[in-house]
């Protein structure tokens, strides 16, 4: 075979080798576009019937529509060779990312998310891949999670047997039905391989290991599924047992669907992170911890108490801690109460009384009948004697102790510190695990806005108070104050939903839908009920971005846009070739008066500077700007993201290159602009091996000069792991 040309392709490089096939990298001159080709080898062509297979389930294939799934553009055949044309996945497979280590579980979740749509779709038209395993789930620049290669295996049978060097499916993932050959396969064989993917996912190995194929597949057949738990102990209970259901010999006794097998491991996982912190009674005479109790005063007979005081409603702010002080704080009151009451032996005096107030009378309340050792009836002795006629004995182990109601307690008004605001800003919203979380600039009142686990990107603050951000096909926006969110727009049959953001006048949004970037009057009503390109272009602002086109009013793939503090400008990220590579730019647009096509002022880096590993990894996740001349960007060094920061000035046409903001070179991710554009917001991690992520908040004019800076304050391990995008902006104060 021509080594250089692949039909009309121009062969680039190769990028693989296997059992199955070669794939080459290659650009395709009719689309100006680059793609993947599989060529499969010669000795399909052996068998007579391999032609008629491999054109009808190539066609079966290139039908498959799916988000998740790698789409096929062309097949044919060449010099006796049939190959299949793909898109190009630049983010390398989940083969290459456990190369690196073991995922974590939400990053696991996530793929089993993606990956389990891909196959339902398939399933639903009798389509089973036959061949799951990490070679086969690729990732775009954007590290979404894609599922190729349907029908590989299926092309293969016939002309491979189970004894061959090459065999139907990878033994390490194979169902039990798929070895064993009695059972008509379906889609539950495909789940069973899911399965033993989230196995090692999380544990590093597949589940079973042995010498040769034929003894690691009669494993799965007869082998019990290995403790997952002993290899994550972290790991809950729940967990386990999903995984045993999905990892059943009999495929009756699995999940049915993809579907169903997620929101199972979403369930599962939400066991795993219920509190460890449980609040604990209101009533302060009764100590929930029984042996810690008697340990310190005797035996507890089983008196039922009094109902506790009702207490007036308090606004209490979310979070763990919190509830945490709050419930260590009931119950160490609880015991000094109970303990108080033996050692005074009074109703209205001792310690207990300046908590719960003197006897005035009214009906006594019983509490517990306490059995006091000899140890605390030996200290009681020996306190001072009162001198008032009122006092009473201390009560024995045959008395039952009495005390008045306790008088209302009134919480004092205290007047709420004000917050300090720092570049026009008082809070600081980002993510972790996929919620919302705030604070404010110092650090102070640590808490979650969302806690649904839901994935979120885009975060944006606009000028009608509200928070917004993406999460799936649908823009949410979320009140700060109470934490309601709603939507604002879904999209349903989008493939890409990665930018909205509200111009500063509140009047126009930017939207990136399906690479496509619309400037459209912001009308709440009007976007709620649209559901794709044709309601955005109706909502049209200005014609020039309706979607966005310039150079003879080609539509250009923008996956990002910020506004200028004017509102009169755009700035987006956009994917173009450079050098013959997908790469992504910054654009600056002027809106003018939006007749197309759209009038460009800028782009960068291209030639204006070069970025760090660019030509590797041509991509800007999202670039922080002023509102006016400034940008800062980064470089995709490591852990998904991080890398150099750079800072560009569109009006001198200058960057500063590798900057030294924070005490080292790399490295950082995520730079965000104060709303009077003289702080920078940023997330760092150092270059070494258990560093944490931190978040910044520095003076723009400083850096650069040597000055030190402290990270802001916040829990240690709070960002465990190494590959989160925090996205942080700043909530303009009020």
């Amino acid at each position: 075979m021509d080594i250089e040309k692949i039909g009309r392709y121009k062969v680039l490089a190769e990028l693989g080798r296997g059992g199955m096939a070669t794939v080459f990298r290659a650009a395709d001159p009719n689309f100006e576009r680059e793609v993947a080709i599989k060529v499969l080898p010669k000795v399909f062509l052996h068998d007579e019937q391999f032609r008629v297979r491999f054109e009808r389930e190539a066609k079966v294939v290139a039908a498959l529509e799916h988000s998740s799934i790698v789409p096929v553009y062309d097949f044919g055949e060449q010099d006796g060779q049939p190959y299949i044309v793909m898109r190009l996945m630049t983010g390398g497979s989940l083969e290459d990312k456990l190369k690196n280590g073991r995922l974590s579980i939400d990053e696991a979740a996530k793929i089993i998310k993606s990956v389990g749509t891909a196959l339902d779709a398939a399933h639903a038209k009798n389509i089973i891949h036959r061949d799951l395993k990490p070679a086969n789930i690729l990732f775009d620049q954007y590290n979404n999670a894609y599922l190729s290669d349907f029908g590989i295996a299926r092309l293969s049978e016939g002309s491979q047997n189970l004894t061959g060097e090459n065999i139907i499916g990878t033994p390490a993932y194979m169902s039990p039905e798929q070895i064993q050959g009695d059972h008509i396969l379906d889609g539950r064989s495909d789940l069973y391989s899911l399965g033993i993917i989230f196995f090692q996912m999380l544990s590093g190995d597949a589940p079973y290991q042995a010498t040769t194929p034929a003894k690691v597949m009669m494993m799965h057949v007869l082998e019990p599924v290995p403790n997952l738990l002993e290899v994550r102990p972290n790991l809950s209970q729940a967990i386990e047992v999903w995984l045993e259901k999905s990892l059943k010999k009999d495929p009756e006794d699995r999940y049915k669907t993809a579907d169903e097998m997620a929101e199972a491991l979403e369930a599962a996982m939400r066991d795993e992170a219920q509190p460890t912190v449980q609040m604990p009674a209101a009533d302060p005479t009764v100590v929930s911890d029984r042996s810690q109790l008697q340990t310190m005063v005797g035996k507890v007979e089983p008196v039922k108490p009094a109902a506790p005081p009702q207490m007036p409603a308090t606004k209490v702010k979310r979070g763990w801690l919190p509830f945490a002080i709050g419930g260590i704080g009931v119950m160490v009151v609880g015991v000094i109460a109970v303990i108080a009451l033996v050692f005074s032996g009074t109703r209205g005096e001792g310690p207990l009384a300046s908590i719960l107030g003197p006897s005035d009378g009214a009906a006594p309340t019983t509490i517990p009948v306490i059995e006091v050792t000899d140890t605390v009836q030996a200290a009681a002795a020996e306190l001072p004697t009162t001198t008032q006629e009122s006092a009473s004995p201390a009560p024995t182990h045959t008395q039952e102790a009495v005390l008045p109601p306790p008088t209302e307690i009134v919480p004092t008004a205290t007047a709420e510190p004000e917050k300090v605001v720092i570049g026009g800003a008082e809070s600081i919203a980002f993510l972790k695990d996929n919620d919302i979380w705030i604070m404010n600039v110092d650090g102070s009142d640590l808490h979650p806005l969302t806690e649904d686990g839901a994935e979120k990107h885009n975060l944006s603050y606009s000028p009608d108070g509200m928070l917004h951000f993406i999460s799936g096909k649908c823009v949410r926006e979320i009140d700060i104050e109470s934490g309601e969110f709603t939507n604002i727009a879904c999209f349903e049959t989008a493939e890409y939903f990665e930018s909205f953001e509200v111009s500063p006048d509140g009047t126009k949004a930017a939207i990136s839908l399906n690479r496509e970037l619309h400037v459209i009057h912001y009308d709440r009503e009007a976007l709620l009920s649209a559901r794709s390109h044709a309601d955005l272009r109706a909502m049209n602002a200005c014609e020039a971005f309706g979607p966005l086109q310039y150079n003879t009013g080609t539509i250009k793939p923008t996956k990002l846009a910020h506004w200028s503090s004017d509102g009169k400008r755009l700035s987006t990220i956009e994917l173009a070739s450079v050098g013959g590579i997908q790469s992504e730019i910054i654009h600056i647009f002027v809106l003018g008066n939006c007749i197309p096509p759209a009038r460009r002022i800028d782009g960068f880096p291209a030639a204006r500077f070069q970025v760090d590993n660019y030509t590797k990894a041509p991509y800007i996740q999202t670039f922080g700007h002023n509102g006016d001349s400034l940008y800062a960007l980064t470089s995709f060094t490591r852990n998904d993201g991080f890398g150099l920061l750079y800072f560009y000035n569109n009006e001198t046409h200058k960057a500063d290159t590798k900057v030294n903001a924070v005490g080292a070179t790399c490295c950082y991710r995520d730079p965000h602009f104060s709303p009077d554009g003289r702080y920078l917001l940023f997330a760092y991690q150092a270059f070494e091996p258990d560093a944490e992520t931190e978040l910044y908040l520095i003076p723009y004019a400083e850096i650069g000069t040597g000055a030190s800076f402290d990270p802001i304050p916040i829990p240690e391990g709070f960002f465990s792991d190494r590959k989160a995008k925090p996205e942080p902006i700043l909530i303009p104060a009020e």
